[in-house]
């Protein structure tokens, strides 16, 4: 009975693997050229992709409606790094700017970044999971 469960939970964490892991969206930005990155809303939801893309440890990383949860609260405290917390119109303005961003995103929410900057905008780096990368400028390899 035990050697059925084991069997089955391998299989479980095999299949779900990349629904549960970020690893392979840090992997391409590591690979990418260096820009910016920009995470939608909950930290929490990319917080591995920062662990494993090594060019972004220790860089601030942008938060687009990331005030929510538990970093709402210090978000507003005096001496917060603010400038990290973006909103739609920041983002916007950020995303059509000749800089290089990368933002992470959840399949479900595609069709709002399509809206709020154009689908001829977002240029996919990876997808895996139900999660992608958009740049904002096509790659010229």
């Amino acid at each position: 009975m035990m050697i059925t469960f084991l069997h089955a939970a391998r299989l479980a964490l095999v299949t779900f693997d990349p629904y549960l892991a970020s690893r392979p969206l840090a992997e391409a930005l590591n690979r990418a050229p260096h820009g910016k990155l920009i995470l939608d809303n909950q930290y929490y939801a990319f917080s591995s992709v920062v662990f494993y893309a090594e060019k972004y440890q220790g860089e601030r990383v942008f938060l687009l409606n990331g005030r929510v949860n538990n970093l709402e609260y210090g978000s507003w405290e005096q001496g917060a790094p603010i400038d990290i917390f973006l909103d739609d119109t920041q983002f916007r303005e950020r995303w059509l700017s000749p800089d290089l961003y990368y933002v992470c995103v959840e399949k479900p929410q595609v069709a709002r970044f399509e809206n709020l900057v154009g689908r001829e905008n977002l240029h996919t780096l990876v997808e895996s999971g139900g999660k992608f990368v958009f740049m904002n400028h096509a790659r010229h390899d």
